[in-house]
């Protein structure tokens, strides 16, 4: 299905490539493009319902100029809400130290700060979109006429601009960099697991933190010197409210997961679940027992059998070439989870990138195409790169998110 004003040559068509499975920007773009009437494809590498979606994400600074965006025939948005059915508010904890005292954020019942499931944001983003799936881009093709993407199924797709929304190992970025990438491994090693809870277990969690939390090691504690960081996360609540899909992950710094170029070398990558569940357990063991709850309720098959690599991208203002081909996301600013902005940037490129492209009035002209997405470029990776920079060094130094994180936070009682 093409979206389109009207059945007219002279209207601009948007191609989009996106991984639309683990995260939705290319979904934020394609529904703000349907509410401006403008044509757009969205291509997708695979279509595998047993791939991992990714957890539950924190949506925050973007969200009213995300809702003006939006067609006016999408569903209530409180679907996406990871707590539904429990009628509690979102809620993100930060411990310092195993007796810290309780800082973060709680949404007051006015909806500024959400935390979406992954798999239900990008349920609510597909409405009435047509994903067109398993088509992997090998190469495109630019010209002032347009641009042609070829993929490896053998089949092409031509638009007027194309936007690589595809994540952190974008094939649009490689090929407008020309094998210049800066895309680099974080030095930050980390051990995942995930397991449910029910009853007195799950009110115990939700009381510690409704949404997530994180606990920062002294470095004393541990034999290596090292100081770790868990962070555990509510993904989802059963139907009947009754209990909850948690995953967790320990963080430590460690300079030999960035020299892991095969990713095959770091001992997290070679380990089995038995021994990555023992190192976790082991490293937890002096935790107060809420926190490390999480952890011994996991079992073996709980935990991830690839562990996930933490990748940087900083690229400067001028670093994409202007023209018909353009980026958004992790595919132009890659960042750790360490501030939970990620998201954040990414929809708000989408949300940037439609009016752009709404404001192009003449799809022939070229220098009036490169003008304004430029300018776009300009924007999305000033403000993306300076959020990569200050996420990539917030585990090291020890600070906190943004301000609007840091309040202290009730500890209340919860019914489920």
């Amino acid at each position: 299905m093409t979206q389109s004003r009207q059945d007219d040559d002279d209207e601009i068509h948007i191609t989009a490539c996106a991984d639309t499975r683990r995260w939705p920007r290319g979904l934020t773009l394609a529904q703000a493009l349907r509410k401006k009437g403008i044509s757009f494809e969205v291509f997708e590498k695979v279509h595998d319902e047993n791939q991992p979606q990714g957890w539950a994400v924190g949506l925050h600074t973007m969200l009213a100029d995300f809702h003006a965006s939006m067609p006016d025939d999408m569903p209530d948005f409180g679907v996406v809400n990871h707590l539904n059915p429990l009628k509690i508010m979102p809620e993100i904890a930060f411990y310092n130290g195993p007796d810290g005292e309780k800082l973060g954020y709680r949404d007051d019942g006015s909806g500024h700060w959400v935390r979406a499931n992954r798999t239900r944001l990008r349920d609510w983003l597909s409405t009435k979109i047509n994903v067109q799936f398993n088509k992997h881009a090998v190469r495109f093709e630019e010209s002032d006429e347009g641009v042609t993407v070829y993929f490896k199924d053998g089949s092409k797709a031509t638009g007027d601009i194309l936007v690589g929304a595809e994540g952190v190992q974008s094939p649009t970025r490689k090929h407008l960099l020309k094998g210049q990438d800066k895309l680099v491994r974080h030095k930050t090693a980390s051990v995942n697991g995930e397991c449910t809870l029910s009853g007195d277990l799950f009110v115990e969690q939700l009381e510690v933190a409704h949404s997530s939390y994180m606990v920062d090691f002294p470095n004393a504690q541990h034999d290596d010197g090292k100081k770790y960081h868990l962070f555990v996360g509510l993904n989802r609540v059963s139907p009947d409210g009754k209990s909850g899909d948690y995953y967790f992950t320990l963080l430590w710094t460690d300079p030999e997961v960035a020299r892991d170029e095969t990713h095959e070398t770091f001992w997290t990558r070679t380990a089995s679940r038995e021994e990555l569940l023992a190192f976790v357990r082991r490293i937890t063991a002096e935790l107060p027992e809420k926190f490390r709850r999480v952890v011994e309720e996991t079992k073996v098959k709980g935990m991830l059998s690839r562990q996930i690599t933490i990748y940087t991208l900083i690229l400067d203002e001028d670093a994409l070439p202007a023209g018909r081909v353009t980026l958004l996301g992790d595919a132009a600013h890659a960042m750790t989870p360490f501030r939970g902005e990620g998201g954040c940037h990414a929809m708000q490129d989408a949300l940037n990138l439609a009016r752009s492209l709404a404001s192009i009035t003449d799809k022939d002209d070229t220098e009036s195409i490169k003008t304004i997405l430029g300018a776009y470029q300009k924007e999305m990776l000033k403000r993306g790169s300076k959020a990569a920079r200050l996420s990539d060094t917030q585990l090291d130094e020890g600070e906190r998110a943004p301000s609007m994180f840091m309040k202290p936070l009730p500890k209340d009682e919860v019914v489920i």
